[in-house]
């Protein structure tokens, strides 16, 4: 027994290992990019996930043809190479498009919107324009009550839906939107353990006092 709690030990802290792995920048190698707005970009892993990166000036990715700047991504092309710009993605959850109204803008990168289901916050990648009545106006220049057309990528219920992008992206100021190589899966993975060491160390302490009762 106590053999085997030891191996489920150790391959439980494997598995922790790989998962830490699983998140880093190899997991945009075939990657497809959905969506490309001011400094973001949103690409569909091949295991399925959304991932959603803030991109610094002058990085560049790898692409069959060669490296190319953000800007130079289009929808459908396939990411060749690890992507690694100084900070872990966020998952997405699902995406929506809307039509909304603003409640208040906080330049330079926050702007609140007023939903059907209330206001919510999110964050404006640098460089995004807005267009209110055919006009083109930058987050500083968005009045309350303006009508703006969005791409919201959201947290919540995962279903991998990627419908055509519509008016600027717009990204969920929330906590609940992990990041892919947020701390959280090592955490688990030490509890786990932790837990597991106690279960063996009981069961090895019941042994020895059912010995000593027997003698």
């Amino acid at each position: 027994m106590k053999k085997f709690l030891l191996g489920v030990l150790m391959s439980v802290l494997a598995f922790g290992a790989c998962e830490t792995a699983w998140a880093g920048p190899e997991a945009a190698i075939g990657a497809t990019v959905v969506y490309v707005s001011g400094n973001d970009l949103l690409i569909k892993a091949t295991d399925g996930r959304l991932l959603n990166y803030s991109v610094p000036a002058g990085y560049q990715f790898t692409i069959a043809s060669g490296k190319v700047a953000l800007k130079d991504l289009k929808t459908g092309v396939v990411l060749t190479g690890p992507v690694a710009t100084g900070s872990e993605p966020l998952v997405i959850g699902h995406v929506v498009t809307v039509k909304a109204k603003v409640y208040v803008a906080r330049p330079p990168d926050t702007v609140t919107l007023i939903l059907s289901d209330g206001s919510q916050d999110f964050v404006v990648p640098a460089g995004t324009i807005f267009t209110v009545n055919g006009a083109a106006v930058p987050l500083n220049g968005l009045k309350r009550n303006d009508e703006v057309e969005a791409t919201l990528l959201m947290a919540g219920k995962v279903d991998g839906s990627t419908p055509a992008m519509k008016g600027v992206l717009l990204v969920e100021k929330s906590e609940d939107l992990p990041q892919a190589g947020s701390m959280l899966p090592a955490v688990i993975v030490v509890g786990f353990g932790m837990v597991l060491l106690g279960m063996m160390f009981l069961f090895v302490a019941r042994r020895r006092q059912l010995q000593v009762q027997k003698l």
